[in-house]
């Protein structure tokens, strides 16, 4: 029997599904069939091909397909009760599906599928056994519902976002001048492990030149005195990610460089401040824009932050063709970034919609965004 969160999730789903005038939805990405059936199956991040596939109907029952060496844990954790296993190699899980949509005379309805998701293969598969029906992406009907966090996904998130800093935070006062950037990442990845993350999913990092590069990985190469870095980099805590980013000084400041992150925080903190409820999500974007014209910076972003998750990039995306507005619970990584001189300047924190304005969960006993020093 499905548990209240669960019950929850499903309702919500089908209430978006009214609007978007589904009759049944189908989940194929690791994150939505997590999201949706409550079971999480590993290899279908590792194995792409070995498809676990949720069958979400507005009316009819669930079924859960997933093969069949998964069986234990879609028995133990899944509340779903229609569960069908596909023998690997000598069964199709999209025959599967198409039973089951056959079963529940859904062939002549209007059917999402994950279209982002699904290989080609499949989906030529997938048409070849329904060559006369409709399939159509259900994607934003799956992002709609994630969007709004629940609370338990918020204090798992904001947990996540807390690790994550503070390996940074405490890290940086265990290197100096000189120090290689490998040590200083590898350090950061253990404190987040410890602090109970399960997977580094990312951390890139550039220190002097090498800042300019978005998503360079650090090297055996000394910190040099004088220069500055930035670092970007998250994990996985119960599922959920962290995504941070941070500027520092390495050693004696630049005034040149202190001056570009000074004028790039007065961006930046004019840019948390727009995520206020109701305010559509590219106003964030727009008002970063402006306060980089007023602060004499160069403006080159494609968006400012995005929904944070069970995946890094999770909607809304706050860019500038996005005018869905803000609710309550959205939870979303605001960001900036600055190229100047061949040097990178990055800052990435975790914010809150709410009534009263944006909640910084990073920074919880204050948000006064700065640089730190390796010395």
């Amino acid at each position: 029997m499905r548990d209240s969160g669960v019950s929850l999730r499903y309702d919500k789903l089908k209430q978006e599904m009214k609007k978007q005038n589904f009759d049944v939805v189908i989940a194929i990405s690791p994150e939505n069939v997590l999201y949706f059936s409550e079971t999480y199956i590993q290899t279908q991040k590792s194995i792409r091909d070995r498809l676990a596939i949720a069958v979400l109907p507005l009316e009819q029952d669930p079924a859960m397909i997933a093969c069949v060496i998964e069986e234990p844990t879609v028995e133990n954790e899944c509340w779903i009760k229609d569960r069908r296993y596909y023998f690997e190699f000598r069964e199709s899980p999209i025959q599967f599906l198409v039973d089951v949509l056959t079963e529940r005379g859904l062939l002549n309805k209007r059917i999402g599928i994950e279209m982002d998701y699904l290989s080609a293969a499949y989906y030529r598969e997938l048409m070849q056994r329904l060559p006369n029906v409709k399939i159509e992406s259900c994607l934003h009907t799956f992002n709609v519902v994630r969007s709004i966090k629940e609370e338990r996904e918020i204090e798992i998130l904001q947990h996540a976002a807390l690790v994550t800093r503070d390996a940074y935070t405490e890290a940086i006062s265990e290197v100096g001048v000189g120090s290689l950037e490998t040590d200083f990442s590898k350090r950061i990845a253990k404190k987040m492990i410890d602090g109970g993350c399960t997977s580094i999913e990312f951390l890139v990092m550039g220190t002097g030149d090498r800042s300019i590069l978005v998503h360079g990985l650090p090297e055996n190469l000394p910190m040099a005195n004088h220069t500055h870095g930035r670092i970007d980099f998250g994990g996985l805590f119960d599922h959920y990610n962290s995504d941070v980013a941070r500027t520092f000084i390495i050693g004696e400041p630049n005034a040149n460089h202190v001056d570009v992150f000074d004028r790039m925080m007065e961006v930046y903190v004019a840019a948390v401040e727009a995520c206020q409820l109701g305010a559509p999500a590219n106003s964030v974007y727009f008002t970063a824009k402006a306060m980089s014209e007023k602060m004499g910076l160069p403006f080159n972003r494609v968006h400012s932050g995005h929904g944070l998750g069970l995946s890094v990039h999770e909607y809304p995306m706050l860019a500038p063709g996005n005018e869905t507005p803000l609710e309550e619970n959205m939870v979303m990584c605001v960001e900036h970034a600055v190229h100047v001189d061949g040097f990178r300047y990055h800052i990435e924190d975790l914010v809150r919609i709410t009534p009263h304005g944006p909640v910084v969960l990073s920074a919880p006993e204050g948000f006064h965004p700065t640089y730190q020093i390796i010395k």
